[in-house]
């Protein structure tokens, strides 16, 4: 056990291995969603290293970048709480809403919050901004999490995978945004049979690029045909899906990642892409925290995520 799981008592890891009942496919949930209430899913696993380095290093404190609902900000916020490490954000906008469920946990987790416009954020890897930092004695996790630390942690998540099974999966869905969880896992099954594929939710293909550095012509697939008009889009079919889906299989999803990851494979289920001898391993990335702010965003125009309340 490292320094962070010891400090991180109430992680249930490893995370079950949930089968599904979906007609012609052996289809499996790998709940990461179930690992922590508040430092969740993949960002559980990308934030871990990173943390741990953090702590054998003399910093003075940590710093991170997203925008005012990410998944990555809240998790840090929240793991940074629980350690008792400094934590300063940069968020990307014009002005700070506190009825915005993430930030109003944000602030109340300590964390201290700085804006970027966006022009602003766009240079926050550059020099001058990136030296002040440095010069500060900060310890920079970049957005989404995803650096070489971040992807060690994504590589160990499929390690656990086959620890867990009996035979390696056909096929390992994930969600991808920055592309650090979907590197790690197709590191971690380079070896098997095992093809990744990665659905995301951002609009454009450019992904490929950013996973080929890392892994080079490995064996997996990224799937862009159901981003919804990209990162951050939505529409009422995906709203009525993901509520259903929470109905039938007592699973919840949220909008930005595992609903459109679930919308795509459901939709290649019924195209026939897989056939009924292949064993397919979906990753429930978490994101919860999400819900709630879907729900203030847009729950007006396309209808609550109802069941999850």
């Amino acid at each position: 056990m490292s320094l962070i799981d010891a400090l991180l008592l109430e992680l249930e890891i490893p995370t079950p291995i949930q089968k599904i009942d979906f007609p012609g496919v052996d289809l499996q949930i790998k709940r990461e969603d179930l690992n922590h209430p508040t430092v969740q899913g993949n960002k559980w696993r990308k934030l871990k290293y990173n943390l741990l380095h953090y702590l054998e290093g003399n910093y003075k404190g940590v710093v991170s970048f997203g925008g005012a609902f990410s998944n990555h900000i809240y998790a840090t916020a929240a793991a940074c709480e629980k350690l008792d490490i400094p934590c300063k954000l940069f968020l990307r906008g014009y002005a700070l809403d506190d009825h915005n469920p993430t930030i109003r946990f944000i602030r109340e987790s300590g964390a201290e919050i700085e804006l970027l416009t966006p022009s602003a954020y766009r240079q926050k890897t550059e020099r001058p901004f990136s030296k002040l930092l440095t010069d500060k004695n900060y310890y920079v996790i970049p957005e989404g999490g995803t650096n070489e630390l971040g992807i060690k942690g994504a590589k160990e998540l499929g390690e656990e995978i086959l620890d867990q099974s009996v035979v390696a999966p056909d096929y390992v869905c994930v969600a991808a945004g920055t592309g650090g969880t979907a590197i790690g896992l197709i590191q971690a099954f380079a070896n098997v049979k095992t093809k990744v594929l990665v659905f995301s939710s951002l609009k454009g293909d450019f992904l490929n690029e950013i996973i080929q550095e890392n892994v080079g012509e490995a064996y997996y697939q990224l799937k862009t045909e159901y981003h919804m008009g990209g990162y951050g889009k939505f529409n009422r079919e995906l709203v009525d899906f993901c509520n259903a889906f929470k109905e039938v299989h007592d699973v919840r999803l949220d909008p930005v990642y595992t609903g459109k990851m679930m919308y795509g494979i459901n939709n290649m289920i019924n195209e026939n892409y897989f056939n009924s001898r292949d064993k397919v391993v979906v990753i429930h990335t978490g994101g919860m925290q999400g819900v709630e702010g879907f729900n203030y965003r847009y729950g007006e125009k396309l209808g609550r995520l109802e069941y999850f309340f």
